[in-house]
């Protein structure tokens, strides 16, 4: 019998050391996002599975109704990542469009993808111009994504008007917005990233047609007094859903978006194994193609890094000077 207890206690050791040392190997990170259907859950989605291929940890994408939700988890550490555009950014850092309080705890862990978003209308819709928007039916609010309101402000001062000109439409978030136009309720859709998967769906079943900004540096001038991330963007007919003529549309960078809390391994890791295999993620999304690699750490950031993604861009020789003024600019924004 003693025998029997000495073994079964080994055994229960061995097995409870095997427990710690799996627990250990997966560790369990959340990535929250936008909802699904929209660029930003697609995005992460594909960010969570390379994650979890190519890393010990577990990668969990979670979609949530906008930043205005899942910013705060992240920055209160009950998440370890997101994804948040350049604007957003600015704001959330330093209490302002959308946020009642400064997110303090906000690090870049990634330059991503740039996001170029528009304005759409019904294919045969008779709305071709600013002229033709006035007194019309158009998306605004964004109630679940603030961000959305603030450029829909900016696309609407591009084109020389302000939602007094036009009937607001309230939704909550880009997809809401489209499926307002979808079923009728709307005539505008503002703040339509090209590409987004409800795009494609409505488009398939009722056309669409996207507007063109303005290029002119008046109007360029204009758009960023509302949003002062992003530059105008031209697409040529043809290259994109609903995109029937020459257009110019928003563009500008989204980041991996990390908790200061967040470990530097799991952050140094997730950086990694992105960098090392955006070929796998480009062949999920179109939007990959504009992840570049050497690019995801530049000086004209509106977070601190975190210090495990920091690491990795050490390593790989992309940490310069300029980089790092800007890096401790808006480490005293975080103050």
């Amino acid at each position: 019998m003693k025998l029997n207890r000495t073994l079964l206690k080994t055994v229960a050791a061995g097995a409870a050391l095997a427990l710690s040392v799996s627990a250990a190997a997966e560790e369990r990170v959340r990535l929250l996002t936008a909802p699904t259907g929209s660029i930003v859950h697609t995005t992460g989605s594909a960010i969570a599975s390379v994650g979890s291929r190519h890393t010990d940890m577990t990668v969990l994408a979670a979609p949530m109704s906008g930043p205005q939700v899942y910013v705060p988890q992240v920055n209160n550490g009950q998440a370890e990542f997101t994804l948040m555009n350049a604007a957003d950014s600015y704001n959330a850092l330093r209490g302002g469009t959308g946020y009642r309080t400064p997110q303090k705890n906000l690090r870049v862990a990634a330059v991503g993808f740039t996001n170029e978003l528009g304005i759409i209308v019904n294919r045969d819709s008779d709305i071709r111009s600013a002229e033709d928007l006035r007194g019309r039916r158009v998306t605004g609010v964004f109630s679940a994504h603030k961000t959305c309101e603030q450029l829909g402000t900016a696309q609407l001062a591009n084109l020389g008007l302000s939602w007094d000109d036009v009937q607001v439409v309230p939704v909550t978030h880009s997809r809401t917005a489209v499926q307002a136009l979808a079923d009728g309720r709307a005539e505008v859709a503002m703040c339509v990233p090209l590409g987004q998967a409800i795009v494609q769906e409505v488009n398939a079943s009722k056309p669409i047609r996207f507007l063109s900004l303005n290029d002119s540096a008046e109007a360029v001038k204009a758009t960023r007094a509302h949003f002062p991330a992003g530059v105008i963007r031209a697409y040529k007919e043809g290259a994109n859903v609903g995109v029937l003529s020459d257009i110019n549309v928003w563009s500008y960078p989204f980041y991996l978006v990390a908790g200061a809390d967040a470990s530097d391994d799991a952050v140094y890791k997730l950086v990694k194994a992105i960098y090392e295999n955006v070929d796998q993620l480009r062949e999920v999304s179109g939007v990959f193609k504009r992840w570049i690699p050497e690019q995801m750490v530049n000086a004209e950031l509106t977070l601190p890094v975190h210090e495990g993604a920091r690491r990795f861009y050490e390593e790989k020789g992309m940490w310069s000077t300029a980089v790092e003024a800007s890096h401790q600019e808006n480490l005293k924004a975080a103050q």
